[in-house]
This record gives structure tokens, C-alpha cells and sequence, in this order.
């Protein structure tokens, strides 16, 4: 049974969770699929899918950094927060180059960021787009994101394309609003690509097309390696044996507060161990596998 990560660049004009089910015809049905950090319809690029027990580790592949090429209308404002929205407002009014330039650093670092009525967080059981669609308004919290990097490539007309490196949680539909309002007009996103996410670059994404029953299991990534935005530790087969059963472990490596992928003396990936006040301590362990499709 396969267990592992697809690279897939997700086209434009399909949800993220439909684009990653078409792989269910290519695994055994019992199998699970799933993607790590969800990409708008309008938006493309890299998709991590999940298969089989490497979905256990979907959390840890959001938490990673994403980078993203956007390209903003100036000028108008929709319902969605990008192009595929209803227009709502609108304003003659066009910032400079620089303008942007001076305003889009008060956006690095950790900011308050208030998420878009139409997304996929949810509010007592149902998505924020369910609301939307119904005209019933609910209360968003603004929710504490971190924006590593914005650069503006190019403006034209009224058309800004940035590049935008941030931490998980972080809409760029907001993102767009946010730096527009901050300069008396609207924006939009009207193209979207996400081009590295957990570490993996557009250039190394496969097309679905690509993706075969006769060579999915030659094209999809071990689970140790799908995981290598994460640092490793190898330990001996005694210190193996007490983490696996539990056992928090006084290490000197473990003073770097954060999560490993633990490998035993003979390079088998056995998931993903957590590091504290010196001490380390299992988060999230595999059964016997531990080989591309090998899971039990």
C-alpha cells in the first residue's frame, strides 16, 4: 500500500480538495488522499497530496513556509477578493510605485490579519463560504500571521505583481485588500501561483497527467523525504526503542526547541519527534514502514 507525497502543480480554475481526489482512481481505495495547504480555485501551482499513511503528517507541510507570485488589479474591489468575485467598488485612484514600495514594508513581520469571508476556515462546524453564499453575516477574528518577505517584480497600468514569502495562515487575497486600503484605493488578486511550499520549488511539481497506476509508485516521495523542510536526527537503536515507546529522552541536540524527522541507524524514517528544554519526546510515530509503498 503507497504512503508518500506527490508534487503536483494544481492548475487554475479547480478547488484544491477536488484536483488531489483525482488521485483516488490511481490508489487503492482504502487509502487516503489529501493536500497540504489549500490553494483558492483561481490560484495554481504547487499542491503537496498526501497518500496513505503520509497524511498523518499533513500539519506539519502547512506549517512550512509558501511563496507566492500574485498579481493585483488596482482599483476595484469584489466579493471574493479576487477576479472571479462580483465587482462591489471601485476608485480612480492609483498609488505610485514607490507608494506601494514604502507601504508593503509596514507588512513584513508578524501582522494582525483579518481572513476572507470566502475561504474554507470554519465558524460552528461550517465553512466561512457557506455564510458568505447566504448573505449571513458572522464574526471573523483577526488572527496573528508572519509575512517573511514582499517584492514588488513589476506595475503596469494598474496591474502590481509581488512575491510573497509567509508563514502558514496567511491569505493573500487579504494581503492584496490590506496594502490597497492602506493607500485610499482597492485591489484585487487576479492571478495566483504558488511557487515553493515546505521547501519544494514549481521547477520539481509533476502534472497530474503525468501520474499513472504503472508509475505512481516510482514518482511519489517518501515520507521522510517529503518532510525535509524539517531537520533530522539518527539515534541509536536503544534510544529508538525508548521514543517509540514513549519515553522522553535528555539529548544534548534536543536544546534546539522545534520538530525533527527521527531516522534510525539503518536511514528508516519512524516519523516525527518534538525537541524541549533539552529533552526529546515522540509527536507523531509510523508503524513498520518505512520504503516508498511500503506500509503496514
Amino acid at each position: 500500500m503507497l504512503s508518500g507525497a506527490l508534487i503536483l502543480n494544481k492548475p487554475s480554475g479547480i478547488s484544491s480538495g477536488v484536483f488531489s481526489r483525482k488521485l483516488k482512481t490511481l490508489v487503492n481505495h482504502k487509502e487516503k488522499v489529501g493536500h497540504a495547504g489549500t490553494l483558492d480555485p483561481l490560484a495554481s501551482g504547487v499542491l503537496i497530496v498526501c497518500i496513505g499513511q503520509m497524511t498523518k503528517f499533513i500539519n506539519y507541510l502547512t506549517n512550512e513556509t509558501k511563496t507566492y507570485v500574485a498579481e493585483i488589479t488596482v482599483g476595484i474591489k469584489t466579493t471574493t477578493g479576487d477576479i472571479d468575485g462580483d465587482v462591489i467598488d471601485s476608485s480612480k485612484n492609483l498609488p505610485s510605485k514607490e507608494e506601494f514600495e514604502i507601504e508593503i514594508i509596514n507588512f513584513i513581520g508578524d501582522v494582525n490579519q483579518k481572513p476572507p469571508m470566502f475561504s474554507s476556515l470554519k465558524f460552528k462546524g461550517k465553512p466561512y463560504r457557506y455564510y458568505a453564499k447566504k448573505g449571513i453575516p458572522i464574526q471573523i477574528k483577526e488572527r496573528k500571521i508572519r509575512i517573511e518577505n514582499i517584492q514588488i517584480i513589476s506595475f503596469l497600468e494598474n496591474k502590481l505583481k509581488l512575491k510573497v514569502d509567509c508563514g502558514p495562515g496567511t491569505y493573500i487575497r487579504s494581503l492584496a485588500e490590506d496594502i490597497c486600503e492602506k493607500l485610499g484605493t482597492f485591489g484585487c488578486i487576479s492571478n495566483l501561483t504558488r511557487i515553493q511550499s515546505a521547501g519544494f520549488q514549481i521547477e520539481s511539481c509533476l502534472e497530474l497527467s503525468e501520474i499513472t497506476e504503472e508509475n505512481i509508485d516510482r514518482k511519489i516521495i517518501s515520507p521522510g523525504d517529503a518532510l525535509r523542510a524539517l531537520d533530522r536526527i539518527q539515534c541509536r537503536p536503544e534510544i529508538v526503542e525508548k521514543i517509540t515507546n514513549g519515553q522522553m529522552i535528555e539529548m544534548e541536540r534536543a536544546s534546539d526547541n522545534g520538530f525533527f524527522r527521527l531516522f534510525d541507524n539503518e536511514e528508516n524514517f519512524l516519523g516525527i519527534v518534538e525537541s524541549y528544554g533539552g529533552f526529546l519526546k515522540p509527536k507523531r510515530l509510523l508503524g513498520n514502514f518505512n520504503k516508498i509503498g511500503d506500509s503496514s
